[in-house]
């Protein structure tokens, strides 16, 4: 089969696509034949090795599994001992093992149905940024009437956040650049601030949640505009003011434990139960994707060096037909 890859840390420059075997599934898991995947920020820094943080388990000078890709949509073409729920030829999407593939693996409970009417490009936007976006709210406790920022609104965390949050009946100020403002107004999202000539740190009513995807603030700044018992999330890896991924992780930490809010980083966990939510809001038009380029497989390292400028408007998609 034809893959992405990886055999050193580096820019997409560095990746090519070639031929490997297919993989055999193991116990627990299931062969997709990918028909869509998307590429997320972790897959920039897991080609880069930047944040240095993502090397442990990975290869500290070169990348172990030399392979990339996260989210995937598909049909089943195998499964191996122990999978009951999932059966050759359903269709589904979730999160896999190297995914710029034509074939790849995951594991059974990190898959959903692909609900009917829902396209596999569309379908391989939400797993990661969309498990992430779903716990964001959560996290945040985002009820009614609260006043939710959300940066980097045009992103693939970013956009699905913002849509979620509205879903709850929140009030969202979605910040990006000019260029995506009307674009982020099309989803549903009105109040929308354009970095470049409004700063959402000058706000004259708090601010109830910061999801911050952007890292282009500091905490301690975030702090001055979000309301007492509020919700502070920064989810970034790219280096900023408060400097890296790691240092980031360490402030809001320390922050969590002196601020009057609560400053959470987030973690996502895959179920299929989170996925199948995640797919009945995208059958019936409820969260809708921005989608900004669809590459093919062998176009996959242009589909990376694009999601490397951090500069994509909406989901970057490749395709394996």
């Amino acid at each position: 089969m034809r893959a992405l890859l990886q055999p050193v840390y580096g820019e997409a420059d560095t990746l090519t696509v070639g031929d490997v075997p297919i993989p055999t599934p193991g116990k627990g898991q299931v062969l997709v034949q990918v028909a869509a995947a998307s590429v997320n920020a972790a897959d920039v820094f897991l080609m880069r090795g930047v944040p240095r943080s993502v090397r442990p388990g990975n290869g500290l000078r070169r990348p172990a599994r030399r392979r990339l890709g996260l989210d995937l949509a598909g049909v089943v073409a195998d499964v191996g001992p122990g999978v009951a729920r999932w059966q050759v030829g359903d269709a589904v999407f979730g999160q896999g093992i190297a995914t710029f593939a034509e074939f790849a693996l995951a594991q059974e409970g990190h898959l959903a149905a692909l609900p009917q009417g829902v396209g596999p490009e569309h379908a391989a936007t939400l797993p990661i940024a969309g498990t992430t976006a779903m716990r964001a709210v959560e996290v945040a406790k985002v009820r009614p009437g609260q006043r939710i920022v959300v940066t980097g609104v045009a992103g693939g965390v970013g956009q699905f956040a913002a849509q979620l949050a509205a879903l709850r009946g929140a009030e969202v100020i979605g910040v990006c650049s000019g260029r995506n403002v009307e674009r982020v107004r099309a989803l549903g999202i009105e109040n929308v601030l354009d970095y470049e000539t409004q700063d959402p740190l000058d706000t004259a009513t708090p601010y109830d949640a910061v999801i911050d995807n952007v890292g282009a603030v500091r905490i301690r700044d975030w702090r001055r505009v979000v309301a007492r018992g509020g919700a502070i999330l920064p989810n970034s890896g790219v280096r900023g003011p408060d400097g890296g991924a790691l240092m980031r992780v360490v402030k809001a930490q320390w922050h969590g434990l002196v601020a009057p809010q609560r400053v959470r980083i987030l973690y996502t966990t895959f179920t299929t139960e989170r996925l199948t939510e995640l797919g009945k809001l995208l059958a019936t038009e409820r969260v809708r994707p921005l989608v900004d380029t669809v590459f093919t497989l062998g176009e996959a390292p242009e589909a990376l060096a694009r999601v490397g400028t951090h500069h994509a408007r909406g989901k970057v998609i490749v395709t394996a037909p």
